[in-house]
């Protein structure tokens, strides 16, 4: 079951590889679809609790909301997913993003793990740590 949900996590990853998220369309019907599909109807996004936009975003709607809100203050933003590490029932990726401030024209560059946690071959969390070994800790294994 971990490698099946690597894959499920590498699918979401993967159409938006080189892609400027400032540009997504995030009301198009088509990227509600295909970002939505793999979580449950009751999913939930939990952002770092010491982030300033830290805040739980609950169904496949608040998952695409939570991204909308994310990539809304840059005029450009783009995402790295460095690995994919299955832990049981949860996939930990460690990413890399950078992007450039819509209002400041400041360039920006951080590191932060997402963990995602599966119940029936589907999404039905993602947390996120702002460092991998908080991550990996959360997921239950040391970091």
């Amino acid at each position: 079951m971990s490698q099946e949900n690597v894959e499920i996590v590498r699918g979401l990853w993967e159409p938006f590889k080189g892609i400027d998220g400032a540009t997504i369309d995030w009301e198009s019907a088509a990227i509600r679809e295909a970002i939505g599909r793999p979580y449950t109807p009751d999913a939930e996004l939990r952002w770092s609790t010491t982030g300033p936009d830290a805040r739980v975003y609950r169904g496949r709607d608040g998952v695409v909301e939570a991204l909308k809100d994310w990539v809304e203050p840059f005029s450009e933003y783009h995402v790295e997913p460095l690995d994919y590490i299955a832990v049981g029932d949860r996939v930990v990726v460690p990413t890399r993003q950078w992007g450039i401030g819509k209002a400041s024209g400041v360039p920006v560059e951080i590191e932060v793990t997402h963990v995602y946690t599966f119940r029936d071959s589907q999404i039905t969390r993602v947390d996120e740590f702002d460092t991998l070994k908080e991550g990996l800790e959360a997921a239950g294994l040391r970091g």
